[in-house]
């Protein structure tokens, strides 16, 4: 790692209170799989899109396979934007049919997230930022217990600006009114939260089981680990 939680103790300078940004599938819980991509819920996502644009469409199963493919390879995870755009589907329609998942299947809940979380508020502001509709969001934070924590700070990925096209951290700085270096980014991804954020002149901290490179600032194995970085950062 580049980065270790005991070896490196930077301080953040210069805010009367830092705002701790979380991300959310990998990060505040463990995703089965390792990765949202290669997830159960992702899975689950494709086959509730196939559905959707079978129904929407009027087309076979195989037939909605077929243009759910290429939509993959021409924009990636953004299904919603490709539906809007190439067929003038409603994106949040398809977020309310094909996001509409019992997060209790794929989600282990870790009863001391909370009450860290509560703690750590004393202290800091919370936010939380997902590039998911929010939908979505609002069963997973029912599901971990912790739907009151982020209140109004929850950025979601139902609009134009997203962790995926680089936009969502500058939403969040403009929105909240506060600077870059007065927020601390905690992520599992190296392309959507990490070196984005650290762009912007966020300090930032990849949450991964893995020993593997990264840009991030500090790197923690366990989301229950923040409380004891967070300390050393106040």
């Amino acid at each position: 790692m580049k980065n270790s939680l005991v070896k490196h103790t930077k301080h953040v300078h210069g805010c009367s209170k830092k705002l701790v940004i979380f991300d959310l599938d990998g990060t505040l819980y463990r995703l089965r799989g390792g990765s949202f991509k290669h997830s159960m819920v992702y899975k689950e996502v494709l086959k509730k899109t196939t559905r959707y644009i079978m129904e929407k469409l009027n087309k076979t199963y195989q037939e909605a396979e077929s243009i759910l493919e290429e939509i993959l390879k021409e924009y990636g995870e953004s299904i919603s934007v490709a539906l809007e755009e190439k067929f003038k589907l409603n994106r949040y329609d398809y977020f309310n049919f094909v996001w509409d998942i019992p997060a209790k299947r794929y989600i282990k809940k870790n009863i001391k997230l909370k009450k860290m979380l509560m703690k750590i508020k004393n202290d800091f502001d919370l936010a939380l930022i997902s590039d998911a509709p929010r939908v979505w969001i609002n069963r997973v934070l029912k599901e971990l217990g912790i739907e009151n924590i982020f209140k109004d700070k929850i950025f979601s990925g139902e609009g134009n600006t997203r962790k995926e096209f680089n936009n969502a951290f500058e939403k969040v700085i403009k929105i909240l009114n506060i600077k870059p270096e007065c927020c601390i980014v905690f992520g599992d991804q190296e392309k959507t939260d990490i070196i984005p954020a650290k762009k912007l002149g966020m300090k930032t901290v990849l949450v991964s089981r893995e020993k593997k490179p990264t840009e991030a600032d500090y790197s923690i194995r366990n989301i229950l680990e923040i409380e004891r970085l967070l300390n050393l950062l106040k």
